[in-house]
């Protein structure tokens, strides 16, 4: 399995019920689905928020495959990335950092504005340090699962997004 191998898909905010993209955000919460309700034993109505009408998300495909998804949103904090999700057979093949890179660059394109964060599983913190994302505040729960606040400085920002695979960034849709 190679990056050569996929692509990806944005569904720009305020987009994910036209016509156009409803297949692909029902991919998206699919494999949210998946990871979050079936692997982790999250609720549901937890996992199910409310949030996908005013959000962007980003759709990962590997050799016409979706196996990977994850959304972004414009909040008084900043743009907060969530929902990060790679299918198991999937996982340690550097897909989640191309969700991420992706996910800041289509934010960005929109014009999203301020600092980039997110809730980290505790479990997932050092995948998200070594992106760069810096952990703060003390640890809390969401769904049942301890969780970190983490901001992504601007400058790791730009060599994150500088570095990511061009190749990975045609998209099909939106």
């Amino acid at each position: 399995m190679t990056i050569a191998d996929c692509h990806i898909t944005v569904i720009h905010t305020g987009l994910a019920h036209d016509a156009d993209m409803r297949q692909f955000l029902l991919e998206c919460l699919n494999i949210r689905e998946q990871v979050f309700c079936e692997e982790q034993h999250i609720e549901f109505g937890i996992e199910q928020d409310g949030k996908d009408n005013e959000s962007g998300h980003i759709l990962l495909w590997y050799q016409n495959i979706p196996v990977g998804t994850m959304r972004y949103r414009q909040t008084d904090e900043g743009i907060r990335l969530e929902r990060l999700s790679v299918l198991s057979p999937y996982r340690g093949l550097q897909y989640g950092k191309l969700l991420i890179q992706a996910g800041i660059r289509a934010a960005r394109d929109e014009h999203l504005e301020g600092q980039i964060y997110l809730h980290a599983q505790v479990s997932a913190l050092p995948f998200y340090q070594k992106l760069g994302f810096i952990d703060f505040g003390d640890e809390f729960s969401e769904g049942g699962i301890a969780h970190r606040n983490m901001f992504l400085p601007k400058e790791t920002e730009n060599e994150l997004v500088s570095a990511a695979d061009k190749a990975c960034f045609s998209e099909q849709a939106g």
